[in-house]
């Protein structure tokens, strides 16, 4: 579906008025435009700093990289939070002006705006990151090539223009206030690891070439400081049949890291996975521990959760913690509510509403998150009333929905927290949940505000597309709560609050 062409909030009005007269047959009112401040336009500002290979030099490469990956840390926190209050606002005023705009908007719809007399999207004010600096419990870093030539462990700088410079630059985060001291220091001997180490680095991830081995490596820590090191490398023309070489990699690391130099890190868990494939899935190449710790322990919100080296978890712990919290209170659970968790992860918001939930059904296409959720519940003494779904492809889930809804039947209160960093939502889910009347509320949880997002949560409120197919009452966003998990950067995470109208 093409999503109609979003108009700003000076002419919401307008179009309020506009959606209402061909509604209701009535004279279209006509609102002056009134001059605004320019809102802080996000994509443009982040355009315009953004660096490419071709302009970094060796004097400007930690300026430059500051630049892309935190685009605000020269503004004070007051006038970042300011500029993420302002993109969220411009935001849901625009999926808003789309949910009026549309010709197929539900009457519903226009019933429950009349009523509030237009006030929906809601943005509550933006929550401030308890942490500012140091706060990031997990990085994810690539191998490549530094400006001078020498080999390194960071973040890519693409080039403008392939053909002229096909360079892909790697540039060092030790300058980043983002990172951990830990992690800085892990980083820091890691570029001396392959420095001196007779293999060569992949020059770009996405590009897998002959004779380039290390490719990635990864860092997970908690509040005690433990860490968990996941090495990637490319097999290329080793051996095999028998893999010595690889073998020889496998000690060369811990002979750094655990007999070494790098032992000052002290690293609790070294994983290691050799693989040819730019996406590789635990069941067919798993990670392999060669050193330590199975898992990391972290505590949130009073309940501790094993992690392991595929376990998608937040960034920001003590700004997790308020999330998870905020959509607990929003959820509104009581003993006779069904809780949908999709995309449940390790499982936070399904072990914290076991103590009051009827019943929970955590769906996750990640058997890893499945396994660690399962774990996580019976460490925390759950009741037994959770059962966890691994649900790989999207075209399961609605036959999950479809199941549970005939299952509970139309007097239950169903509520859906819906992570779609993890589970994304196809028009068939969205027909199949608007169908189940029990559902009452979503929750969705948004760490990035993409295109298909916007997408879903259009078509959560949109009107039927034919007279001859019911979908079911539609779906507002209501009110929309912001959480800074990310300072210095323009991200930010949305709950947003979906009712039935």
């Amino acid at each position: 579906m093409f999503l109609p062409k979003l108009v700003t909030r000076r002419s919401s009005k307008l179009v309020y008025s506009f959606c209402r007269s061909v509604q209701h047959r009535k004279p279209i009112e006509i609102i002056p435009s009134q001059r605004q401040k320019p809102r802080f336009d996000s994509a443009q500002f982040e355009a315009s700093i953004k660096p490419y290979a071709e302009d970094v030099t060796t004097e400007n490469r930690y300026e430059k990289l500051c630049n892309m990956i935190l685009p605000l840390a020269n503004y004070s926190y007051d006038e970042q939070l300011n500029i993420k209050q302002g993109i969220v606002e411009q935001l849901f005023d625009q999926i808003g002006n789309a949910i009026l705009w549309d010709k197929r908007i539900d009457s519903q719809v226009l019933k429950y705006v009349e009523f509030h007399e237009g006030h929906f999207c809601r943005v509550k004010p933006i929550v401030p990151s308890p942490l500012t600096e140091r706060y990031r419990c997990k990085d994810d870093l690539s191998c490549g090539y530094d400006v001078d030539g020498q080999k390194t462990i960071g973040f890519y700088i693409n080039p403008l223009n392939n053909k002229k410079f096909p360079n892909t630059l790697c540039i060092s985060p030790i300058h980043l206030k983002s990172m951990k001291a830990k992690h800085i220091l892990v980083v820091k001997h890691f570029d001396q690891f392959l420095k001196q180490h007779p293999l060569p680095v992949c020059a770009n991830t996405n590009i897998l070439k002959k004779d380039q081995y290390w490719r990635t490596m990864s860092l997970k820590s908690n509040e005690q400081g433990h860490l968990m090191m996941s090495v990637v490398v490319h097999p290329q023309s080793l051996s095999k049949v028998l893999w010595t070489e690889i073998d020889q990699i496998k000690k060369d690391l811990l002979n750094y890291f655990i007999d070494g130099p790098g032992r000052e890190c002290e690293i609790n868990s070294i994983y290691f996975l050799a693989s040819a494939h730019n996406r590789s899935t635990s069941d067919r190449n798993p990670l392999e521990l060669i050193h330590g710790e199975e898992f990391l322990y972290e505590t949130y919100n009073g309940k501790k959760l094993r992690i392991s080296p595929e376990s998608l978890f937040q960034t920001n712990k003590q700004a997790s913690e308020i999330s998870f919290q905020t959509v607990f209170d929003h959820a509104q659970l009581d003993e006779h509510t069904v809780l949908l968790d999709i995309g449940s992860g390790i499982g936070i918001h399904s072990i914290m509403a076991s103590p009051i939930a009827k019943k929970i059904y955590a769906i996750d296409p990640l058997k890893s998150c499945i396994e660690d959720g399962e774990f996580n519940a019976k460490l925390n003494g759950c009741r037994d009333n959770i059962e966890w779904i691994c649900s790989y492809a999207e075209a399961n889930l609605h036959r999950i929905l479809k199941k549970i809804g005939d299952l509970h039947g139309d007097n239950s209160r169903l509520v859906a927290i819906i992570n779609p960093s993890r589970y994304s939502l196809t028009n068939k889910t969205i027909s199949i949940m608007r169908g189940l009347p029990s559902i009452q509320q979503l929750i969705y949880v948004l760490n990035k505000t993409d295109q298909q997002v916007m997408h879903n949560l259009y078509e959560l409120a949109a009107g039927e597309r034919s007279k001859l197919k019911e979908v079911g009452r539609p779906f507002i966003p209501t009110d929309i709560y912001p959480i800074d998990m990310l300072p210095h950067s323009t991200n930010v995470e949305t709950i947003v609050k979906c009712i039935r109208v």
